[in-house]
């Protein structure tokens, strides 16, 4: 390992330290390496965030650093960072998106740090028609029978993330296969409740450009079923999830709701209004 990579993680793992000088100094430098080479920065981070032998605290670091260079609440500052990614060599882009996603599932920091980094490179990359294999790279992650549940769970959360950042337009070619994803984690015979959750809450972001799929009475039944089913679920937060889910469906899709009214729909509601968690009864 490079000299410069060793530093950079003894440095990332200073930035938990209860030391408030140990903090400032690991904020400076961060700053420093940002500006003085940037892409060198990214590549370095998505080196340390890829290879499992380096600290949890270093890996979770690097992906909030290198998630920081990619994005940023300022709508302004977050389309420089996009353009700036755009403009960086492609195989050096390549490079590192390698690594992102070879990082889903390796991680043992929840939520996952590397599914914020693929969400964000893929809402700069997408919309400009690049990174045309990645929807079929997470959707095998999660379909594969050979997927561990750490690798589902964070490939879910990057599709949830997509989900939720990127122009609707932008996905509705490939609401087919992003619904396969979700429904598979979200079905109730699915082992993992990490899983479920993090399937329904990418569901959740995922309603507005699934039209087509609620146009078609098939696929529309069989996406309330699971809905319907994960609203039944014993874990709190995956029924909080699948209400919010229902209460979006309702939204937007109210047109067809009726058929599920009195078998589904006004049970669910009801049972929702009496129950003891007031995030559950919050819902409805």
């Amino acid at each position: 390992m490079h000299q410069e990579t060793l530093q950079l993680i003894q440095i990332l793992e200073k930035t938990v330290s209860p030391d408030k000088n140990e903090l400032e100094q690991a904020s400076s430098f961060l700053e420093q390496a940002a500006s003085s080479n940037v892409l060198g920065f990214i590549k370095t981070l998505s080196d340390i965030l890829r290879h499992g032998g380096n600290s949890p605290v270093a890996r979770m670091a690097a992906g909030l650093q290198l998630k920081n260079q990619l994005t940023s609440k300022d709508p302004n500052i977050k389309q420089t960072y996009q353009h700036r990614w755009l403009s960086f060599p492609e195989d050096i882009r390549s490079y590192i998106k390698k690594n992102v996603v070879g990082a889903l599932g390796t991680e043992t920091n929840r939520p996952s740090s590397a599914a914020q980094c693929v969400a964000y490179i893929a809402v700069a990359e997408l919309p400009q028609h690049q990174w045309p294999d990645l929807i079929a790279t997470l959707v095998s992650n999660v379909c594969q029978a050979n997927s561990t549940e750490i690798q589902k769970e964070a490939t879910l959360e990057a599709i949830g993330y997509i989900c939720q950042e990127i122009d609707s337009d932008v996905l509705v070619s490939q609401s087919n296969d992003i619904l396969t994803a979700i429904v598979h984690g979200m079905r109730s015979n699915e082992p993992s409740n990490h899983v479920r959750l993090a399937a329904t809450q990418a569901l959740l972001n995922s309603l507005e450009f699934t039209k087509a799929n609620f146009d078609q009475p098939t696929e529309r039944n069989y996406i309330m079923e699971v809905v319907c089913e994960a609203t039944q679920s014993p874990d709190s937060q995956i029924k909080v999830a699948a209400l919010q889910c229902l209460v979006k469906i309702m939204s937007l899709y109210y047109q067809y709701m009726e058929p599920y009214m009195a078998p589904a729909l006004f049970p669910i509601t009801l049972e929702a209004m009496k129950s003891e968690n007031d995030a559950v009864a919050l819902q409805v």
